[in-house]
């Protein structure tokens, strides 16, 4: 059956309908990855439930955006208030489907079978729903799933003659966004400044969109991106919001410093492998230098003579400075059990100052993979007129 014989069978008004309501299932269950995911739960079973008292939910409420209405936002079993996330993320997922079928169905020549036309949509509208659900995850954990990025790579690549993108540009396109974030945000950042600048999972994402758009997609969406980051950082600092670490993600972290304390050797890999607690004076290739002429730190940096490096009278923490390991640090001013620090001795004898040890910095507290996601979702919708207005140097006509 070709689109035109489809077009005459069904009203194109309730094939919207159809379509759109169909997106908002779909949406519905991204609720369920979003939520379930992150904490390493299965996505199929149990059935839908209450996280606050667990209490199975019953069919009748659980359809997208109307029980949310009729219930006001509170679950029927106990009350407990639900986030306006679920209606949200159902309404985006209706809302993308919709648009898919506008974009990319609706724009194919009326000879185009059905099965070609239901291949696309399926392709991009799966595209969509994983960026979705990654985002989201990203923004409340800072966390890109695996499933996502690779598998989002690996359906690229294999539905890339559905875009007429040729395989071989495909895989190149996926390699280049891999690498171009691995090599200068990752391993050079890391071995030159001794932190990462990107996480691993903004390289598979930026793979992922090499894999769907080609190496000029991969380049658009990390410049889009940053500037994008960039305005919403900026706008934050206009209006005196001071950005924070989600909640979940801090509550990770201290699971995994009590964890690590208790001598979880897992849990020590985690925190030294996590760009947001990793040991920042890890700068590997300024140490092999450092080793091999046999210089200090600070002969390196012009200060002192080059001497070979001594002991350090005291242990470096995990995050710039020093500390100990078995006290924790307060700040000048602070008591602690009835002693006042910082100026003064228990004795009342007056002692020179000395630096406060440095707090954990939390560089990276806006994650970058929601703004890498509306880039690749502007350039999905919008590649046409990007290529002819905008960005006409990255992909030229041939």
């Amino acid at each position: 059956m070709r689109l035109d014989d489809l077009f005459d069978l069904i009203p194109l008004g309730l094939l919207r309908g159809v379509i759109f309501v169909f997106g908002l299932l779909w949406g519905s269950f991204l609720n369920v990855v979003i939520y379930r995911v992150p904490r390493e739960l299965s996505v199929v079973r149990p059935a839908s439930h209450c996280p606050a008292c667990g209490e199975p939910i019953a069919p009748w409420d659980n359809i997208p955006v109307v029980s949310y209405l009729l219930l006001r936002g509170r679950a029927r079993c106990c009350g407990a208030r639900m986030s306006p996330r679920y209606p949200l993320v159902e309404l985006i997922g209706g809302a993308l489907s919709l648009a898919v079928f506008e974009v990319f169905v609706l724009g194919l020549p009326g000879s185009t079978s059905v099965g070609r036309a239901a291949a696309i949509y399926g392709a991009d509208f799966a595209l969509c729903l994983g960026l979705v659900a990654a985002a989201f995850i990203d923004a409340e954990h800072m966390y890109l799933p695996d499933a996502i990025t690779l598998g989002g790579i690996v359906l690229g690549v294999f539905t890339a003659t559905l875009r007429g993108l040729p395989l071989t540009e495909s895989l190149l396109g996926a390699a280049a966004g891999f690498v171009g974030v691995w090599f200068p945000f990752i391993f050079l950042y890391k071995g030159l400044l001794g932190r990462t600048g990107m996480g691993l999972g903004d390289a598979k994402l930026l793979g992922l969109a090499g894999a769907w758009f080609g190496w000029p997609g991969a380049v658009f969406a990390l410049f889009a991106g940053a500037v994008q980051g960039t305005v919403y950082a900026l706008g934050l600092r206009v209006l005196g919001i001071e950005p924070k670490l989600p909640a979940a993600v801090l509550e990770e972290i201290a699971e995994l410093e009590k964890a690590a304390a208790a001598g979880d050797e897992e849990a020590k890999k985690a925190l030294a492998e996590d760009p947001l607690t990793e040991d920042e004076d890890d700068a590997f290739i300024v140490r092999f230098f450092q080793r091999l002429f046999g210089l200090r730190r600070d002969a390196a940096n012009g200060e002192g003579d080059a001497s070979p490096a001594t002991p350090s009278a005291e242990p470096e923490s995990a995050v710039g400075g020093t500390s100990s390991a078995s006290e924790p640090s307060t700040a000048a001013g602070e008591t602690t059990g009835g002693e006042t620090t910082g100026g003064e001795t228990s004795g009342g004898e007056p002692t020179a100052e000395e630096p406060e040890p440095s707090a954990p910095t939390m560089r990276a507290r806006i994650p970058f993979g929601p703004f890498l996601i509306l880039a690749m979702l502007e350039l999905l919708f919008a590649r046409d007129w990007l290529e002819s207005h905008l960005l006409p140097a990255l992909w030229p006509e041939p």
